[in-house]
């Protein structure tokens, strides 16, 4: 049976090692750590200029990684002196298109560091510009998460207190409309946000750093595959089921 395919957004740069111009790249140990579970990670381009939902319809899952800082407009905010912009200037605008696509049609979505604060953004959220003075360190450290119970973070890790490798400078400020907070720092910063009810979870660590020998962080990429799987065996079924012949009628001649 086909592996699970699953739909990575790639970081439009303008500089890519090895290459003569830009380039779309995506983080070797994400693309491991979905291997390692089982699914076929594919990179999506983000100048597409496919229908996001038609783009969104071969892939079994989506997994929107780190990045880049979101644009303040986005949250009625002005830049403030640490704004790391991404290079592509549709970057965010492809991303929050892939993740509302993701949540209208029920595609399986994983959002990691960037991606979950992209996910806050695009549900009317807005961000901490810049994180000063915690004395948890959030940039190149690890630290403990504490995980809520009844959560789907605890359903699919099984712990209520998780070390997680941190690198990120800002951090979610008014929550989105119909998001949970399900994870959180010592400091109070959000650490993972779910939609109840839906197969999307979101985290602001960074799960692949460590998921080769950290339990909790792979199975974060195990549940995305699960998830994956399932919506594929449901589509085989369904297309099965729109293909069955029609039963011969009774004193049919055949």
């Amino acid at each position: 049976m086909s592996r699970p395919l699953i739909g990575v957004p790639g970081m439009w740069s303008d500089s890519v090692h090895g290459l003569r111009f830009a380039g779309a790249a995506v983080a070797v140990a994400v693309l491991e750590a979905i291997d390692r579970a089982g699914g076929e990670p594919a990179i999506i381009f983000p100048g597409s200029s496919q229908d996001t939902r038609d783009l969104l319809g071969r892939f079994d899952a989506v997994l929107v990684p780190g990045g880049s800082d979101i644009d303040p407009a986005r949250y009625g905010q002005e830049p403030d002196a640490n704004h790391a912009p991404a290079d592509y200037a549709g970057q965010d605008e492809f991303e929050a298109g892939v993740i509302s696509a993701c949540l209208d049609s029920g595609v399986p979505l994983l959002a990691i560091c960037r991606g979950m604060q992209l996910l806050n953004v695009t549900l009317g959220g807005s961000l901490v510009q810049h994180l000063e003075g915690s004395p948890v360190g959030h940039r190149g450290e690890l630290h403990d998460v504490a995980v809520a119970e009844n959560s789907l973070l605890h359903q699919v890790t099984g712990e209520r207190s998780i070390v997680v490798s941190s690198y990120h400078h800002q951090a979610v400020g008014r929550l989105g409309s119909g998001l949970r907070v399900t994870a959180s720092a010592a400091d109070g910063v959000v650490e993972a946000l779910e939609v109840p009810g839906s197969a999307a979870l979101a985290v602001q660590w960074h799960p692949e750093d460590d998921a080769g020998a950290r339990l909790s962080d792979q199975l974060l990429f195990e549940w995305l595959v699960s998830q994956a799987e399932q919506r594929c065996a449901g589509r085989r079924q369904l297309g099965a089921a729109i293909h069955q012949p029609e039963p011969a009628s009774a004193g049919a001649v055949l």
